[in-house]
């Protein structure tokens, strides 16, 4: 079964065997660090880096949506060590349902409720990557993430050569414990639109209004969030000490499917 009443997956058994390493279901991340922003993007061009799946961005106002910058050292996983950056968009339910509109989509994703789908996510293993794109239909590919704390802060950059393509900053204190949430992840996974649960438990977190950054050098790659508008001030952004996740299988979206 998938978590929070997500139905039945017909995957939740099977085995893989991914660079010698036995994986199944649910696919447990036991430590690391994160550090996160969202930012307030235009809905019509997010919407079109979308283009390809059935997904449509949730707006928080008539013309704009919300996509988060997620980077994760992660130390201790059944995937081994290694660093990720993701770029995702919270997304509409899919199938389509009735909610109440912008104010309520904020509220949901701040706690957890609103859809994801990762857009473009980099790690830095060839077994992150296979597990990611067999276990789950994830767009992983495989590039040069650096991570480094100092001064009381944690960077995270994607490099290309000598070419620095993003880099991103942010305060590395905090106190708190939120209470563990269970978003919904969505992908394409064997050609059908899906979902998957990733239980999330975080302590140390801080989560500033101000005190992070984000540059963005030239290339096709940071393109796409110039467009967006980036570098911009975020919404919100933060630092997590330590992470506990777990991934559920993915199941194939349908009424039953939708929470």
């Amino acid at each position: 079964m998938l978590e929070n009443g997500g139905g039945t997956s017909p995957y939740a058994q099977k085995k893989y065997s991914i660079e010698n390493r036995e994986l199944g279901y649910p696919t447990l991340f036991h430590d690391g660090s994160v550090a996160m922003a969202i930012f307030s993007v235009p809905a019509a061009v997010a919407n079109d880096l979308i283009k390809d799946t059935p997904f449509t961005v949730a707006k928080i106002a008539p013309r704009t949506a919300v996509l988060s910058l997620i980077c994760v050292n992660y130390t201790d996983t059944e995937v081994g060590t290694y660093q990720e950056l993701a770029l995702a968009f919270f997304v509409e339910p899919f199938p389509r349902k009735r909610r109440v509109p912008y104010l309520s989509t904020l509220t949901d994703i701040l706690a957890g409720k609103v859809a994801s789908h990762t857009w473009y996510l980099p790690v830095t293993t060839s077994l992150s990557q296979e597990c990611g794109k067999q276990m789950w239909g994830f767009p992983k590919t495989v590039e040069d993430i650096q991570f480094s704390r100092e001064n009381g802060r944690a960077e995270f950059s994607l490099q290309r050569g000598d070419k620095t393509l993003l880099r991103f900053s942010v305060k590395d204190r905090g106190t708190l414990a939120p209470k563990r949430v269970s978003p919904p992840v969505y992908s394409i996974f064997q050609g059908k639109p899906s979902v998957g649960y990733l239980t999330q438990q975080f302590t140390g977190v801080g989560y500033h209004l101000r005190g992070s950054e984000l540059e963005l050098g030239d290339h096709d790659i940071t393109a796409p969030l110039k467009a967006l508008g980036l570098p911009k001030r975020p919404l919100l952004s933060g630092w997590m000490e330590h992470l506990n996740f777990s991934m559920s299988a993915p199941c194939e979206l349908t009424e039953g499917e939708q929470r």
